[in-house]
């Protein structure tokens, strides 16, 4: 009875070891429900859920912050230019102390994306509004990740600065103006031009397996000790 108790209670931690990235609190803004849905523009992406959001240090739990400055982009990524100076580039370092992958960028309603890969639907706070995004990479025609300090890979590391494009931003029926990109709280609700800013980030949290490991080995070790000699 004592052997399976404790079996029962390390799978339990194992199991919620896995799953703490995805129930973190989030000071910065209520919790997130981000559905993608691809459309004919850009690259081809699976539909998918995002339930996470990274934002300003100063607005958002250390979990979930980033630093980041925007500024202008002498070209265009994915579509033709449209003559208008609102391409920019946005600089993000991760000091969350979180790893970071699938992450994409999504206009608040009301804004276009010239580079769009499909468009995002908060279906916690506004249900029905379709926003443009597009997934932060450097594949495909719409390659708009342009750097990465620490490697290559698509993941964005803890203390890692990440490059990315956004062309066309602001403009097209129902927008303002060429205006800065700036990230702020997830919504489609919120519209371009609040205090909040007139994007956001949305992602998924890389799991640690270092925590999940631990618990395994610890389980395995107890397990063998108990184990009958014959």
């Amino acid at each position: 009875m004592k052997r399976a108790t404790l079996c029962n209670l390390l799978i339990a931690a194992a199991a919620s070891a896995t799953i703490v990235p995805l129930t973190t609190t989030r000071a910065g803004a209520a919790g997130v429900n981000g559905h993608y849905q691809d459309d004919p523009r850009c690259d081809v992406l699976p539909d998918q859920q995002l339930t996470r959001e990274l934002g300003d240090v100063a607005m958002f739990p250390m979990t979930e912050a980033i630093s980041y400055h925007d500024h202008r982009f002498g070209g265009v990524v994915g579509v033709p230019d449209d003559g208008i100076a609102n391409d920019w580039t946005v600089h993000m370092t991760n000091v969350s102390g979180q790893a970071w992958r699938n992450l994409f960028f999504v206009a608040d309603s009301g804004a276009t994306i010239g580079n769009s890969d499909g468009r995002v639907e908060d279906l916690l706070g506004a249900p029905g509004v379709m926003s443009d995004a597009f997934r932060i990479d450097a594949f495909g025609v719409n390659a708009n990740l342009l750097s990465e300090s620490i490697s290559a890979d698509g993941i964005f590391q803890p203390g890692e600065d990440w490059e990315f494009a956004v062309t066309n931003f602001g403009t097209g029926p129902n927008s303002i103006p060429p205006t800065l990109v700036t990230p702020g709280v997830f919504s489609g609700s919120s519209p371009l031009g609040s205090t909040q800013g007139n994007a956001s980030i949305l992602g998924v949290p890389v799991p640690e397996p270092t925590t999940v490991t631990g618990i395994a080995f610890i389980a395995m070790t107890y397990l063998a000790r108990r184990r009958p000699r014959r």
